[in-house]
C-alpha cells in the first residue's frame, strides 16, 4: 500500500509542473544573436539558420518521427511571442490552445495526451503548501532547425510554508527554501497555432541547486522531504509506473497505447530508457 501511495503521489506531482498557475517572473529574455547577417522569417522571428542538413544520411531506413513536427513552410504567427504569452498564462490556458494530437513528455513521464494530463492534475494543489513560488522563465529562442519549436529555461524557487497533502501522507511545513536547477522546456506549435508537443523538466546541470538535481515540482517535493525517484531507466520507478498504469487509479505516468496519437512513434514509456529505434 505504501508503495502504491508513493506511486500516485509521484505521478500527480510531476504532471502538475506543466500547468500550475504560479506567478511567473521573467528575469531575462532572448540573448543577442551572433553579429552575423540574418533575415526575418515570415513569422517575424529572427533566426540564424544552420546550413541545410540531409537527415536521410542520419536515418537511412526511415525519417525520424520528429520530422512530423516541422510541418511545411514557415509559421504564419510569431512563435516566440506566442510561447511567451502561453507561459505567462499557464494554469488558465484555454483548452483550444492545445491540438487534438497533443503529447507531453518528460524525462520519466509520458507520452501523455491532454485528456490524461488534465485528469491527473485535477484536485492537486501545491500552492497551499508552498509560498513565494517563482518559475523564473528566461532565454526564449526559436529552434533554428524547426521554426515551429521554441525553447526556454526555468529555474524554480519556493518556500515550504504549509502542510503538503500527498495522498494519505501529510508533511508539515519545514520552512525549507527551494533553489532548483535550471531546466529546459520546448513547445512545438502546429500551423493552426496550437501546441502539439511539450517536452518538460529537462535539467541542464543536475549538480546545481539544493534539490538533488530535481527540477520544478520534483524539486518542491524534495525540499519538503518527499524524495521520490526521478531517474530514467530506474527499475524500481519503471515497476511502480507500470503497476499504476495497470490499476488505472490516481493518474497516469503515460497514456494507454490506443490513446497515444499516431505521430508519436517512440516505444519508450515513462521512465524507460530512451528508445533506440533512431539510434546508431
Amino acid at each position: 500500500m505504501l508503495l502504491y501511495c508513493q506511486l500516485i503521489i509521484f505521478v500527480v506531482c510531476i504532471l502538475c509542473a506543466a500547468c500550475l498557475n504560479f506567478t511567473t517572473r521573467v528575469s531575462a529574455f532572448n540573448a543577442p544573436f551572433p553579429p552575423q547577417p540574418r533575415q526575418p522569417s515570415k513569422s517575424g522571428v529572427y533566426a540564424q539558420r544552420p546550413a541545410p542538413f540531409d537527415s536521410s544520411k542520419a536515418y537511412p531506413e526511415s525519417p525520424h518521427f520528429f520530422d512530423y513536427l516541422k510541418f511545411d513552410g514557415e509559421p504564419s504567427f510569431d512563435v516566440l511571442a506566442k510561447t511567451r504569452s502561453y507561459v505567462a498564462t499557464r494554469g488558465s490556458t484555454d483548452e483550444s490552445t492545445f491540438a487534438p494530437d497533443y503529447v507531453l513528455r518528460g524525462g520519466v513521464i509520458g507520452p501523455l495526451t491532454r485528456k490524461d494530463l488534465r485528469e491527473t492534475q485535477a484536485g492537486f494543489d501545491l500552492l497551499s503548501a508552498f509560498s513565494e513560488v517563482e518559475t523564473n522563465p528566461f532565454g526564449y529562442a526559436v529552434d533554428p532547425r524547426n521554426p515551429y519549436r521554441c525553447f526556454f529555461f526555468e529555474q524554480w524557487t519556493a518556500v515550504h510554508t504549509g502542510t503538503l497533502k500527498a495522498g494519505p501522507t501529510e508533511i508539515e511545513a519545514t520552512g525549507n527554501v527551494m533553489d532548483g536547477p535550471v531546466s529546459v522546456t520546448s513547445v512545438h506549435w502546429n500551423p493552426d497555432g496550437q501546441i502539439v508537443y511539450e517536452s518538460v523538466g529537462n535539467v541542464v546541470d543536475r549538480h546545481e541547486g539544493n534539490t538533488a538535481g530535481k527540477a520544478a515540482v520534483f524539486g518542491l517535493l524534495h525540499i519538503a522531504g518527499l524524495k521520490l525517484p526521478g531517474s530514467p531507466g530506474s527499475p524500481v520507478l519503471r515497476f511502480q509506473q507500470r503497476l499504476g498504469h495497470l490499476l488505472g487509479q490516481g493518474g497516469r505516468s503515460f497514456s494507454r497505447e490506443q490513446d497515444v496519437p499516431g505521430w508519436w512513434k517512440s516505444k519508450s514509456r515513462g521512465a524507460d530508457a530512451t528508445d533506440d529505434t533512431w539510434s546508431l
